[in-house]
C-alpha cells in the first residue's frame, strides 16, 4: 500500500456523503419550518426524505467509499482518550477522516437525528396526524413517542451547536474542516493516522451505490407506504 505524498490533496469524502452533509441541515430546518407552519403534509414528505438519506448514510458506512465507513473512523476507547490527551498540544494526531472525537460526535449526532425520525414514525396528535407506524403500536407507545418527538428537538439544536462549536475551534487551531467537505479534498501529511492507498478514492463504486440505493428506497416504501391500519 503506498500512502499519500506530504502535504498532496487527495480526495477523502465522495460526493455522495457531501451531499448528505450539506442536504442534512437543510433538511432538518425544512422539517421544523413545515410542522411550526402546520403544514405536516410536507412534514412527513420531508421525512420520507430524511430517512432515505439516513438509511442510505448508515448501508454506505458498511459499503460505500473507504473513508466514509464507519470501521474507518470509529475508534476505542483508548484511542479516543489518547486523542483528547494531546488535544490542545502542538503534536496533536492528524487524521485524514474523522478523529476519534469527531468519529464519535458524528455517532451521537446520527443517534440524536434517528431518535428525532423514528419517533416521529409513531407519533399523532390525536386528531388529523398519524405518523406512518402509529398503528403498529398501543397508544400508550405512540403517546411516548410524540412526547419525546416534541421534547427532543431541543436536545437536538444543542448537539448541531456543539458540532458547529468544534468546527469553529479547530478553525481558530488551524485545521479547516468546512473547505474538505465542499472540495471533498484534504492535505495529506506523512502524520495522517489514517492514510489509506493513495489509489483508494480513485473511483467511484457505482454498482454498491446503486444497490445502497434500492435498499434505501424499498425501506422508504415499506415505512410510508404500506397500509398498516
Amino acid at each position: 500500500m503506498t500512502p499519500p505524498n506530504t502535504n498532496q490533496n487527495i480526495k477523502v469524502w465522495d460526493w455522495s456523503i457531501r451531499v448528505f452533509h450539506w442536504s442534512l441541515p437543510l433538511l432538518i430546518f425544512l422539517l421544523w419550518f413545515s410542522q411550526d407552519q402546520g403544514e405536516m403534509a410536507r412534514h412527513f414528505l420531508f421525512g420520507q426524505i430524511l430517512l432515505a438519506m439516513l438509511v442510505y448514510r448508515v448501508i454506505w458506512g458498511f459499503i460505500g467509499t473507504p473513508y466514509a465507513r464507519f470501521k474507518h473512523f470509529l475508534y476505542g476507547p483508548k484511542a479516543f482518550l489518547a486523542y483528547f490527551k494531546h488535544f490542545f498540544s502542538s503534536n496533536k494526531p492528524r487524521y485524514l477522516s474523522h478523529n476519534p472525537m469527531g468519529g464519535f460526535m458524528v455517532l451521537v449526532l446520527m443517534g440524536g437525528v434517528i431518535f428525532q425520525l423514528v419517533t416521529g414514525l409513531f407519533t399523532t396528535d390525536d386528531i388529523f396526524t398519524f405518523g406512518p407506524l402509529y398503528e403498529t403500536v398501543s397508544r400508550s407507545t405512540s403517546a411516548w413517542m410524540s412526547r419525546w418527538h416534541y421534547l427532543f428537538f431541543d436536545w437536538l439544536l444543542i448537539l448541531i451547536g456543539l458540532h458547529l462549536a468544534a468546527i469553529l475551534l479547530y478553525k481558530i487551531r488551524g485545521e479547516g474542516l468546512v473547505k474538505a467537505m465542499f472540495s471533498g479534498k484534504k492535505a495529506a501529511s506523512e502524520q495522517d493516522q489514517d492514510q489509506l492507498a493513495a489509489n483508494a478514492m480513485q473511483s467511484f463504486p457505482w454498482l454498491r451505490f446503486v444497490l445502497a440505493v434500492a435498499l434505501t428506497l424499498l425501506v422508504v416504501f415499506i415505512v410510508f407506504h404500506v397500509d398498516y391500519a
